[in-house]
């Protein structure tokens, strides 16, 4: 039965190939073939992370103890299912998006290649198997980041390839120290496999920044963010990829995997490699936040935002404690959900209007309530606001704080969520008051005439995820009792 673990890595790619090779001329035939691809995918994600729980899958012996192996457990399954359920609302979206983008054959084809990877990730069962996938997501996704072909898209790509190279090449020597120090092995175990076996050594300290910034790249850390931002001039279903689905959540996914299932937060918490990561992680979180703020471009602007949300994961992450590593995963999932629906609002609003700029926003959220009025909720949840998903993660990331008595990164961290969460209110609330109250005297008509919500291959994948960002406080609880090691 394990051997079932490689068809929602195998079936995408190979669906994605077919879709380059076939080179379809009929957009409803298109549209019927890789919608049917990726929601048999997704619906095998689900199944499978039911019913082969915790099976595992050894394919090929490459390297002594570090097979190319996979396997399901509790956060790979459920990271899994959030990936293939935003996956089919991403598709569909994109099917009336990329109708003004062109060359729509190369985009599904490495859109839907792009989702057995992350797949590949998701069920590796050690670090050496995900790392191959890491790679291979990288080389999926280039082709994404350069879709318009422009020069700033070449531009953007360039970038893209030597942040994504000088990470791996980190990530890779970390990982070939981890092997060392553990004899040989880098399998998921929870709780870490040198639990026990080594404590403070600095070999495992060395590598385990290495494996941090390496990994730390894709999860746009200071100062290896740059790429993120620059990357936003791909189509909106593009960036909602990079931002909140596949790219950063594969960085922080890996760097979860590195501290609580491979090397083991007790063998890390209170040395010197642990304080410069929180370090690295609180700086991130303030200059994120600063940085959106600053942004009048729309786009720009969530991407600064993804700089410093993806620092909530990795500061729960490093603070080396259940409820850290807890509110840390909520984050993730939350900011999914939540980044992504901010993502694809503002592509909605390019693709009726072509404005790009917050400035030129005042007065839309009459002309466009569904787009606007989603925007809205999206913002209240990343802000904050109970019972939204930034309010639960939040909560358990300042309970980690206090639970660690003596750790004074940790509350200087959490002032940095606090000063983060005024900010990230500031740039998201303007936009949504400056849409809806543009002030008195506003002409609407003249403003936005002719602007209006787009149709239901836009509007619905909005509709549904503003339902799952209201829900996810009722689904919260039956989340965190998954999430525990």
């Amino acid at each position: 039965m394990s051997i079932l673990l490689l068809i929602p890595i195998i079936l995408p790619i190979v669906a994605g190939i077919y879709i380059l090779k076939r080179n379809f001329t009929e957009k409803a035939e298109r549209e019927k073939f890789v919608s049917t691809a990726v929601i048999i995918n997704a619906v095998i994600v689900i199944l499978l992370s039911i019913i082969l729980r915790d099976q595992q899958l050894t394919l090929l012996q490459i390297i002594p103890n570090n097979p190319i192996a996979f396997k399901i457990d509790k956060l790979g399954a459920m990271f899994a299912s959030m990936v293939g359920i935003l996956w089919i609302l991403c598709i569909y979206y994109s099917f009336e998006y990329m109708k003004h983008e062109g060359d729509e054959n190369r985009f599904f084809g490495f859109y839907v290649m792009t989702f057995g990877v992350m797949m590949g990730i998701t069920f590796s069962a050690n670090l050496v198997t995900l790392y191959l996938f890491y790679e291979f997501l990288t080389l999926a996704t280039i082709p994404l980041v350069m879709h318009g072909d422009t020069i700033q898209a070449k531009t953007a790509t360039r970038i893209y390839i030597i942040f994504s190279i000088f990470g791996a090449a980190l990530a890779l020597c970390g990982i070939a120290m981890i092997a060392f120090a553990g004899n040989g092995s880098t399998a998921f175990a929870p709780g870490g496999i040198l639990q026990g076996v080594v404590s403070g050594a600095t070999i495992i300290q060395v590598a385990y920044v290495l494996a941090f910034f390496g990994f730390g790249v894709k999860s746009a850390v200071m100062p290896f963010h740059a790429w993120l931002p620059i990357a936003g001039v791909a189509p909106t279903p593009v960036s909602a990829l990079l931002h909140a689905v596949a790219v950063v959540k594969a960085g922080v996914f890996a760097i979860a995997r590195v501290t609580y299932f491979t090397i083991g937060p007790d063998v890390l918490r209170g040395t010197t490699a642990q304080y410069i990561v929180l370090g690295a992680c609180i700086v991130t979180i303030v200059y994120g936040s600063a940085m959106a703020l600053m942004s009048q471009h729309l786009k720009r602007r969530l991407a600064y935002s993804t700089v410093s949300q993806l620092s909530y994961i990795l500061f729960g992450i490093t603070l080396m404690s259940l409820e850290g590593y807890t509110g840390g995963m909520i984050h993730l999932f939350g900011h999914a959900i939540v980044k992504i629906t901010l993502f694809l609002c503002a592509g909605a609003i390019i693709y009726k209007t072509g404005r790009e700029y917050v400035w030129e926003l005042k007065g839309i959220g009459k002309a466009m309530p569904i787009t606007m009025g989603v925007f809205t909720v999206a913002s209240f949840a990343l802000v904050g606001i109970p019972p939204l998903p930034g309010f639960f993660s939040k909560w358990f990331l300042s309970k980690a704080v206090m639970s660690a008595s003596g750790n004074l990164l940790g509350f200087i961290g959490l002032v940095a969520l606090g000063i983060s969460a005024l900010l990230t209110a500031i740039y998201l609330f303007s936009i949504c008051a400056n849409a809806f109250i543009p002030g008195a005297g506003f002409d609407y008509e003249e403003a936005n005439k002719d602007v209006s919500d787009p149709n239901r291959y836009m509007t619905v994948p909005l509709l549904v995820l503003a339902a799952a960002i209201i829900l996810f406080g009722i689904l919260v609880s039956p989340m965190i009792s998954n999430l525990t090691l």
